[in-house]
């Protein structure tokens, strides 16, 4: 679901804050997992790269070294290691479920001496398969195509309620990944992230009146899209960390006049090995999104928020919590499944706009 830009209107940054909770969230945790599983925090001889990326350098230098896939990296990430394939599927549900104004929340009977229609909630379901080959050591090819399902409330004027329903493919995204930098001992990276997408999803999802469906109902964008980024890599056994900075830039205008607004995404995480094969992990991402450029002429702006172009986006900082799983042998050797939890901290809403209220996440990739 794309969102829009709070605006100039917003009064002060709760950014401050924001950075602030995470970073005591962070602290806090870290500081349980410490004592719950007591390890130096240095680096231990003998242990090696995170997962997938180890050379075969690496492997000769030490034969106690191992593939350290049970560190929680971003979906989709293998470097390190020539002619090697990686499949995954991702599924993302999403609830939203309240208005918000801002940061101040808002009544359904607030909204609705504005609008004919309220949305009063939403679930999003996600399913991504990805495929990726490593052609060299330093480079990695990915695409990735989500499907999409959406349900969303709403409550209207004169007191009936209703439901609208949409699912289909969305935007196919074809990634690359470059290694920038590798230090000898491989425990710090910088990898280049860059891509495009391509708009396979649709924006002419009806509702069952026939009518097209408002922005958030649309699978896909309707146009092209450049997503640049960069990662970075830490580790000193047993523990790992990392961030990554990445971004939608949208392209054009689609059929019906208007393009969905850039995106930017930074992101930051630590995890600890508490066994050979499970690890945990707490993070924090920010969101920010813009406004709709243009409009679609069949939306009208005065029925529902959901409608207005100028009322879709905003800024989110979110926590994170996941445990991940990995075989070091038998059947399931080379798999890794990651679940993860994000809930908000806060949220600033050019609304009124439905709120999110938690993420749950499942990941699951093989390497061969």
């Amino acid at each position: 679901m794309e969102l829009v830009e709070t605006g100039t209107r917003r009064a002060g940054s709760p950014y401050p804050r924001l950075c602030g909770l995470g970073v005591a969230l962070t602290m806090a945790v870290t500081a349980i997992l410490t004592t719950a599983c007591p390890g130096p925090l240095a680096a231990q001889a003998g242990m090696v790269p995170m997962a997938g990326k180890d050379t075969g350098a690496a492997h000769r230098r030490s034969p106690r070294m191992k593939d350290m896939m049970g560190a929680p990296l971003p979906f989709g990430i293998m470097i390190g290691q020539a002619n090697r394939w990686m499949v995954g599927y991702q599924y993302m549900f999403e609830k939203l479920d309240g208005m918000l104004d801002g940061m101040r929340a808002v009544s359904q009977t607030d909204v609705l001496k504005r609008f004919d229609t309220t949305p009063t909630d939403m679930t999003m379901r996600t399913h991504m398969g990805m495929i990726m080959y490593s052609p060299t050591d330093r480079s990695a090819l990915m695409a990735m195509l989500p499907y999409v399902e959406m349900s969303m409330g709403e409550f209207h004027r004169d007191g009936t309620r209703s439901n609208e329903r949409s699912q289909g493919i969305g935007d196919l995204e074809l990634r690359g990944l470059y290694s920038l930098y590798s230090a000898n001992d491989q425990r710090n990276r910088i990898l280049a992230d860059f891509g495009v997408a391509l708009p396979t999803g649709s924006v002419n999802q009806l509702d069952a009146e026939g009518k097209r469906t408002e922005y958030p109902m649309q699978t896909g964008s309707g146009t092209y899209s450049l997503l640049p980024g960069i990662v970075y890599l830490g580790e000193a056994l047993p523990w790992s960390w990392g961030g990554e900075l990445s971004s939608t830039l949208r392209l054009g205008s689609n059929e019906h006049g208007y393009r969905l607004g850039n995106r930017y995404e930074p992101k930051i995480w630590i995890a600890r090995e508490l066994t050979r094969s499970v690890s945990l992990s707490v993070g924090a991402t920010g969101e920010s999104w813009e406004n709709i450029h243009g409009s679609d002429s069949l939306l009208d702006p005065s029925e529902e928020p959901t409608k207005d172009p100028t009322l879709q986006g905003g800024k989110r900082l979110n926590t994170s919590v996941g445990v991940t799983f990995h075989a070091l042998s038998g059947f399931f050797k080379g798999q890794q499944l990651l679940a993860q939890g994000d809930l908000p901290v806060v949220q600033s809403l050019n609304g009124p706009q439905l709120k999110r209220k938690y993420m749950l996440s499942i990941s699951w990739q093989l390497g061969f």
